[in-house]
């Protein structure tokens, strides 16, 4: 399978309290119902979304998996 970008999007270090927190577009996968989906990552926070939710440095997909999604850049 091709990917092919259709909005190609530079992620951005921001530094706050000299740590480098990310933000950019990212793909979410979960890996017990196979979902794949566009997030948007904010200074290493998600954005708020319907199906995906931020407990700690994790994202899980609200399918009822206690796996957290894999973060792929889509770029």
């Amino acid at each position: 399978m091709v990917m092919l970008a259709v909005k190609e999007e530079t992620p951005n270090a921001v530094r706050k309290n000299g740590h480098d927190l990310w933000s950019g577009e990212v793909m979410a996968f979960c890996p017990q119902c196979k979902a794949f989906q566009t997030v948007w990552i904010d200074g290493d926070t998600l954005t708020p979304t319907r199906k995906f939710v931020q407990e700690g440095g994790q994202i899980y997909h609200d399918c009822g998996s206690n796996q957290p999604c894999r973060l792929y850049h889509s770029w």
